[in-house]
């Protein structure tokens, strides 16, 4: 594995815990509330939030074995990461473009951000082996690397 390709995975790291951090727990919670659905009513708000969480969840465990023993096997590891990250990307870029009081919406294309992020953790955790060699992981090189640079990502 050469330099370039150990900071390539470790900035797609350092992208993919920026999400978790700011789309899934800081922001999209706050905006659903209090520009989507009716901010008078929160106890419902919350509701359909945890509903839709649960939803996109549910996908993914469902999908999670079929998904995780192409990742063992198959050789289409790459294609499929590409695959869900531009899922995320693309969902959670929708989210801008929706208009206020439009929670259906924007819970719908939440459900699909979260669906891309999770099926290309899969992957991205399926090709963690291919990102080091034995003596890097055993001197935690990577560890560290890959764990600085994610909290990085979260300041």
């Amino acid at each position: 594995m050469t330099k370039k390709q150990t900071y390539s995975w470790a900035l797609y790291d350092w992208a993919n815990s920026a999400f978790a951090t700011t789309v899934m727990a800081g922001f999209f919670p706050i905006f659903f509330s209090q520009y989507w659905s009716n901010p008078d009513n929160l106890s419902i708000s919350t509701f359909y939030l945890g509903l839709g969480n649960s939803i996109a969840s549910l996908i993914v465990a469902l999908m999670a074995p079929v998904l995780g023993a192409i990742a063992d096997r198959g050789s289409f590891k790459k294609k499929f990461l590409i695959f869900f990250a531009f899922l995320g990307i693309v969902m959670t870029l929708a989210l801008g473009f929706i208009a206020q009081g439009m929670w259906q919406i924007a819970l719908l294309v939440y459900i699909f951000s979260t669906i891309g992020f999770s099926g290309a953790n899969i992957f991205y955790d399926s090709l963690l082996p291919a990102v080091s060699d034995e003596k890097k992981r055993r001197s935690s090189f990577c560890t560290r690397f890959f764990i600085r640079i994610s909290w990085r990502g979260v300041f």
